[in-house]
């Protein structure tokens, strides 16, 4: 007795995505390394989205850290000289 292992497929077509039903151990190992792929590659986009929001976020730190410095050196000077 033959076990069938089975996976569906999206096809997309240029009206909508139809699904396939795949049934050899083959079309399903290459389904699953193309998802698999796919998740690798949206996880690398995410890492470098990331990476950017942190770097972006430290240089904003930094900004305020050096904008506060300049005010509160204002304000010394400004009572200094009254």
């Amino acid at each position: 007795m033959e076990h069938k292992i089975m996976a569906t497929e999206n096809i997309e077509t240029k009206t909508k995505r139809q699904p396939r039903v795949l049934s050899h151990p083959g079309e399903i190992v290459g389904l699953v390394m193309r998802q698999i792929d796919h998740v690798n590659s949206k996880k690398d986009e995410l890492t470098i989205a990331i990476k950017t929001l942190a770097d972006a976020s430290k240089q904003l730190v930094r900004a305020y850290a050096q904008q506060a410095a300049v005010i509160q050196n204002f304000g010394s000077e400004w009572k200094n000289s009254n």
